[in-house]
């Protein structure tokens, strides 16, 4: 069977992925982020099909857009950019998770409903098509448009039981469908364990990434992760001084090159609020950059720096391309976690 990848205009052939930006954001239409700053409110569409535009010019063929329903998706918006740029761009959509702290831990159906129920609702919207309500309820309406991945996340240097959760329904949806997986961790904290588990479940690790661990500009830390696992790291980090120079990144990556690691990294700008778009921050009266910047800056340093065109190909074409084709169906079997994992579970009261 040839390898497909799932964009919200439907499947397309792997190798046709092109250069591809694993974790960004063109639509937020709300939910527990703009809760923490309005930045997180992204309605334009014009902008981001003038961003979107930014980034083919320059090369780019594919970005994935990690909006895990009630945390920011919106399929209808998304859809207008993806059909405006139809033969031109790829858009992939999420379901999933997002941290435990954007869920309400009584009342949320994170919390209530049984996780076997839960995968089921992430398979649907894989193989029939995501909800329109973002599983709001009651009601549930499907789009004809399908996510392509699935999103878990975890919180700062700890993870919350519904995190645990939402890392096996991720890996048990990965499972039933070949889904793709990549991981929210708080500022790059708990990666390690966030890969075990989910490997533990039973997701296979070429199919799982790890995002913001640049947020944690450790490279022994990302060497010991892939090697431990065998997982992908997606540094999305490039223009975020605030964490650290451009600089520190590059030569970590340069260092996972030299280690030979290069098929285990994946790139991207995660420029979700209004502030790290270019052409959203014209309409906010601001200079900014977005998502060219990849390209204008962060590419040119790395090849200062000794990064080899050979890897930078890996990590925009040929990882993309592995990673995020879906794997064979399998079945989920339950005797195979791990006794540890089983007991975890217990002891955070999730059986």
């Amino acid at each position: 069977m040839e390898k497909f990848v799932r964009t919200v205009l439907g499947d397309i052939p792997a190798k046709d992925l092109g250069v591809t930006d694993c974790h960004d954001h063109f639509i937020k239409n709300g939910g527990p982020e703009v809760e923490e700053h309005i930045d997180f409110l992204m309605l334009d569409v014009e902008a981001s099909k003038k961003e979107l535009k930014e980034f083919v010019e320059r090369g780019g063929r594919t970005v994935v857009t990690m909006d895990p329903p009630n945390v920011g998706r919106d399929v209808h918006r998304t859809l207008e950019i993806a059909k405006a740029f139809e033969g031109k761009a790829n858009i992939i959509m999420s379901t999933g998770f997002h941290k435990a702290k954007f869920y309400d831990k009584w009342s949320s159906w994170l919390a209530v409903v049984p996780t076997e129920d839960i995968v089921k609702m992430c398979v649907a919207e894989i193989e029939e098509g995501m909800d329109e309500y973002n599983y709001n309820g009651p009601v549930v309406k499907r789009s004809k448009a399908k996510a392509g991945i699935i999103k878990a996340g975890t919180g700062y240097a700890a993870i919350d039981r519904l995190e645990l959760k939402a890392l096996e329904v991720a890996a048990r949806t990965s499972i039933q469908t070949g889904c793709p997986i990549l991981v929210h961790t708080q500022l790059g904290t708990m990666a390690l364990e966030v890969a075990k588990h989910l490997i533990d479940f039973g997701a296979n690790p070429r199919k799982i990434q790890i995002s913001h661990l640049n947020k944690n500009p450790d490279k022994y830390y990302y060497e010991k992760v892939i090697k431990e696992t065998g997982v992908t790291l997606c540094f999305d980090g490039p223009d975020r001084v605030k964490y650290y120079p451009d600089s520190t990144l590059a030569e970590n990556i340069k260092y996972l090159v030299d280690k030979g690691l290069q098929k285990h990294i994946t790139l991207s700008l995660d420029a979700g609020r209004i502030l790290y778009q270019r052409n959203y921050g014209i309409t906010k009266g601001k200079e900014t950059f977005g998502l060219a910047y990849l390209f204008d800056r962060f590419i040119p340093l790395m090849k200062q720096l000794g990064v080899s065109e050979e890897a930078i190909e890996d990590m925009l074409v040929n990882n993309p391309r592995e990673i995020l084709a879906f794997d064979e169906p399998r079945v989920y079997d339950e005797s195979k976690v791990s006794e540890e994992l089983k007991q975890l579970k217990k002891d955070l009261r999730l059986v």
